[in-house]
């Protein structure tokens, strides 16, 4: 299950009155998107991610007199979701109003030449899987490039190839990328059971090894005691009594598998790192929510929120 970040956390501005959600019946997939900014600067922790959203929400607002930023949820390079629009709301960035009415938006957090991590890759296979909950006709998982009228490059080259590859697709209807701290847990669980689990099987060999060992022994004893008694009394015409078989060795009750104490909740600790002063975001790749807009207009970009 994907746990998305709020709003709240990236400090969203309210939306005006916008488009409103989508209709089932004409959503075809979604469409992936990058920021497209041209720069190499990597936009990795949380409070670079925030300040980023910020920036291109007041651009689109501001600048494109759109009534939100443009896409629906942001997923950045630590696997973070983080909710802009929401899945249910139409977005404004993948062309025109059919396009948008069409498709979602799904922004990926790249920079130029940066490559899609795992943790990316995971959380997006799980937004795409929410999105088909909701709108179970939209499966196509397109570029951006693939559906704009008059082309484009979003999302980048890195981005294409991941798609082409089905790393965005979904492996399974019940797949849920697991968090850090999930998976931290997981590892703790899996390493206290194969502990107990060791345990377990030396104490239930070493019950085995001792009842075998005082077995054996009693029968070699009784046996030397036998062949000693018929060497010092018997005759050469004194018959010899036959060996004893081997003894059974008895069969135990199995020890009862023990149960694990419960596992103490750690809790996570608070993001590390420096949070990094916003720039003044740059212009995403050609979005268009209302009818006719210019595409080859280029306002300049607008001053990062304080």
């Amino acid at each position: 299950m994907v746990v998305y970040l709020p709003r709240s956390a990236w400090g969203a501005r309210a939306p005006r009155s916008g488009p409103g959600g989508l209709v089932a019946s004409r959503v075809s997939g979604v469409a992936i998107h990058w920021p497209g900014t041209g720069s190499t600067r990597p936009i990795h922790s949380q409070s670079a991610v925030a300040s980023a959203l910020r920036g291109w929400q007041a651009f689109h607002m501001d600048s494109r007199g759109w009534s939100d930023i443009a896409y629906q949820v942001a997923v950045d390079q630590a696997g973070r979701a983080w909710v802009l629009r929401g899945l249910r709301m139409q977005s404004g960035a993948n062309g025109n109003l059919t396009l948008n009415q069409q498709y979602g938006a799904i922004l990926l957090v790249l920079v130029t030449g940066e490559q899609p991590s795992s943790a990316m890759k995971a959380t997006v296979r799980g937004v795409v899987a929410d999105f088909r909950r909701s709108f179970p006709r939209g499966t196509r998982i397109v570029a951006h490039s693939a559906i704009r009228p008059g082309g484009t490059d979003c999302p980048g080259p890195a981005a294409r190839a991941a798609i082409a590859r089905g790393d965005f697709t979904p492996r399974s209807s019940s797949e849920t990328p697991m968090t850090p701290a999930q998976m931290t847990e997981l590892k703790n669980f899996i390493e206290a059971r194969n502990k107990a689990y060791a345990l377990w099987v030396h104490k239930a060999l070493t019950r085995q090894i001792d009842v075998s060992n005082q077995a054996y022994t009693l029968w070699l004893h009784r046996q030397l005691s036998r062949q000693i008694a018929l060497a010092t009394q018997s005759t050469p015409n004194t018959p010899v009594d036959p060996v004893d078989p081997e003894p059974e060795i008895p069969t135990e009750e199995p020890i009862p598998f023990p149960e694990l104490p419960p596992e103490e909740e750690t809790p996570a600790n608070p993001e590390d790192g420096t949070p990094e002063e916003p720039g003044t975001p740059e212009e995403p790749d050609d979005l268009e929510e209302p009818p006719n807009p210019d595409p080859d207009a280029v306002p300049s970009a607008p001053q990062a929120e304080r």
